[in-house]
């Protein structure tokens, strides 16, 4: 660590001059007793406020370097949780758009929960930023990845025909309707023969990820460059007849979204990059910058809008992910996509948020499991730490709801006792796995004198505790958590079992599974609790 952060360079001695003063204070071993911040009411935020908002704009002395690093093309900065990739993120949209206030910058990530986030924290950080009303204004445009295509398709109008020919097969311009629920699993049921040829396969999710995976990367649109794609890494071999049958199931899908006149998420982003790719020679990019949070969880037709968003040059596209957090996204490898960053990629290992003993417990769950970058470099865990010490993690075995709900509900109150007599800033949440669950410990809680309340939607914050699902929780921080019917048998979940059509699908979806556990387990930066589905009672962190 002392390595990492520079410690052991010599500060300037009591007679140096003027600057060498200055050059010693620019060192990191000099940095960790201050942090340089601009302006007078930044510092008083940071410091008077003392609140989570706060600490998530605050710049610690080993992400700094990152934030003003010049690069000869696109970067990729991964880390674990609590390293700081989006305070560094965040930091860097704002040096970019100082340094030139007539720049174009893109900052996004995965769901609009968490672009609403990096928006909240960017407005914290600089309350004069320039944010630009849409995309192509000058300044900040900040959004979730699957509305910037909505924003790049809508912007186009009836241009947008050809560039859905290209992915799709047919010149329409009705793609932005309403998408039928369960559209695979209705395609599932009344494709003939699919079952006869896939087996095991003929299930919605090896559909939409074969889709999403093979089919609209490759602008693939009649049956005969289906048969001859490559499929690497899919896990299920298909016959010449299996394929066809695949194909007739892509040909439905297509036609119920061309009559229901809608296009998926998916085909959006591949339509949005196909379009601008079209127009670039005669009206340019409508991008400078392009930032990215939460690289992992990106499908491939995202990196393909994200890299027609922005031209070819230094510092065009900054990528800041973590392998090991991947809860929504496939496996896949960036360069594929014309988004090249080999020997322009670093790692944060120092952990500023979580204790050693939180961060400990989290990474054992990630344990026996190889995960990968988007390089397809393996992401271990070797080398994290923690700058932080605090309590050790409770496992607690309880023998039903009822009893779970009871000791959550006893624990969040000595929580609001013992902040009430401090006068600091707290925020606690219970982490679930769904929104029925959500909900019933919710009017549970309610019920037994606590006031917590429910969030999707908007700012995880407020004086009362919150309950949100683990996906929810992503990007989120609270100085204590309780993660409520955590499974930690590794026992089939609900999830793996929908992927059962071949074995690495399998695995990739318990390990996805991990990774939310993982996910969650992190949220708490001072205590935290774990109510186990099973597993021996423990104060050890021990699972």
């Amino acid at each position: 660590m002392r390595e990492e952060l520079e410690l052991d360079q010599a500060a300037a001695g009591s007679e140096a001059n003027d600057a060498d003063m200055i050059e010693a204070l620019k060192r990191p071993a000099s940095r960790m007793e201050f942090a340089p911040i601009d302006g007078v009411d930044e510092l008083r935020r940071v410091i008077e406020e003392g609140d989570l908002g706060a600490w998530r704009v605050f710049l610690h002395p080993v992400q700094r370097t990152w934030v003003d690093k010049r690069t000869n093309g696109s970067f990729r900065l991964a880390g674990g949780a609590g390293t700081g990739k989006t305070v560094v993120v965040v930091h860097r949209a704002r040096r970019l758009a100082r340094t030139d206030p007539g720049c174009r910058i893109v900052l996004t990530t995965f769901t609009r929960n968490l672009a609403d986030e990096l928006k909240e924290s960017l407005t914290r950080l600089d309350p004069g930023i320039q944010l630009a009303p849409g995309l192509g204004g000058d300044g900040v445009y900040v959004n979730g990845i699957d509305a910037l295509a909505s924003a790049v398709v809508r912007g186009a109008g009836a241009r947008i025909a050809t560039a859905v020919e290209k992915v799709l097969g047919a010149a329409r311009t009705d793609v932005g309707g309403r998408l039928p629920r369960d559209l695979w699993r209705q395609v599932v049921q009344e494709t003939s023969g699919l079952r006869e040829q896939l087996g095991a396969a003929a299930k919605p999710q090896f559909l939409e990820t074969e889709y999403e995976l093979v089919v609209l990367p490759n602008r693939i649109t009649t049956e005969a460059e289906y048969l001859r794609v490559r499929r690497p890494g899919r896990g299920v071999r298909l016959s010449r007849s299996a394929r066809q049958a695949v194909w007739k199931a892509v040909e439905r899908y297509r036609e119920e979204e061309a009559l229901q006149g809608c296009a998926d998420f998916a085909e959006k982003a591949a339509i949005a990059a196909e379009y601008l790719n079209e127009v670039a020679d005669h009206e340019g990019r409508p991008a400078d910058h392009v930032l990215v949070d939460e690289g992992q969880d990106l499908k491939p037709t995202h990196w393909m809008l994200v890299r027609a968003l922005v031209g070819e040059h230094a510092d065009d596209i900054f990528i800041a992910e973590d392998g090991h957090q991947r809860i929504y996204g496939q496996k896949l490898v960036l360069s594929h996509y014309g988004i090249a960053t080999r020997g322009r990629s670093r790692k944060l290992t120092l952990n500023y948020r979580t204790t050693a003993e939180n961060l400990r417990w989290a990474t054992a769950i990630l344990a026996g499991v190889e995960y990968d970058d988007l390089e397809g470099d393996e992401d271990g865990t070797d080398g994290y730490r923690s700058a932080r010490h605090g309590m050790d993690p409770v496992v607690r075995r309880c023998s039903g709801f009822i009893e779970e709900l009871d000791a959550t509900a006893e624990t969040l109150m000595r929580w609001i006792k013992e902040a009430s007599g401090t006068g600091r800033a707290e925020a606690f949440a219970v982490l679930v796995r769904d929104r029925n669950q959500r909900d019933r410990i919710v009017s549970g809680l309610n019920e037994r004198g606590v006031p917590a309340k429910a969030v999707d939607r908007g700012p995880a914050t407020g004086k009362e505790p919150v309950v949100m699902t683990m996906h929810r929780a992503k990007g989120t921080e609270f100085t204590r958590v309780i993660l409520f019917d955590a499974d930690l048998t590794g026992a089939d979940s609900s999830a793996s079992r929908s992927y059962d059509f071949s074995d690495q699908d399998k695995a990739d979806a318990r390990k996805r599974e991990r990774s939310l556990l993982y996910v969650a387990a992190s949220r708490a930066r001072d205590e935290l609790v774990v109510n186990a589905i099973s597993g021996e009672s423990s104060t050890e962190g021990r699972s």
